[in-house]
């Protein structure tokens, strides 16, 4: 079966689910996140998110990206749910990384062509079953990192279709 989708970088704060560091930066990566802990995020209890006015400097803000929600392993394929609808769809949605680093709390915002809601989340779901992000830790303390969006565009045709 051949199908293409695109990830997109939703205006917002997002991590790419399919793009990974190399094991040797994961080490330095980790070494550099407690100067940039307050810099990058605020937190309320155990969860973070990143600071709005980050929006506004974009080298920062893949700084931070980079230190905090670079996954630190990615499957390079995966299985697409069978039941899939065939078709392009494009699909916005809300989630969290949890405190052990995997992607939870996935909200369908908007989707159209194609999949419904439904259908979109099991994709994403399916897409990410793998990726693993590294924890964030903090002077003790584990936190997730909250308020996360991105958007996807794909195409479930069959070539031959």
């Amino acid at each position: 079966m051949n199908y293409c989708f695109s990830y997109d970088s939703a205006e917002g704060f997002n991590c790419d689910p399919k793009k990974y560091l190399p094991e040797n930066l994961i080490e330095k990566v980790l070494k550099h996140r407690d100067s940039a802990f307050n810099i990058c995020l605020t937190c309320e209890g155990d969860d973070c998110s990143f600071k709005n006015q980050l929006l506004s400097d974009q080298n920062s803000l893949n700084l931070c990206k980079r230190l905090f929600c670079s996954a630190s392993f990615a499957s390079r394929g995966f299985e697409m749910p069978g039941d899939s609808p065939r078709g392009k769809s494009y699909f916005k949605y809300s989630y969290s990384i949890s405190k052990k680093g995997i992607l939870e709390d996935i909200k369908i915002l908007d989707t159209t062509g194609a999949f419904s809601a439904k259908d979109a989340k099991k994709f994403i779901k399916a897409l990410t079953r793998k990726t693993k992000y590294e924890p964030i830790n903090f002077k003790g303390n584990s936190y997730k990192l909250t308020g996360l969006t991105s958007e996807m565009s794909i195409n479930t045709k069959l070539v031959n279709e």
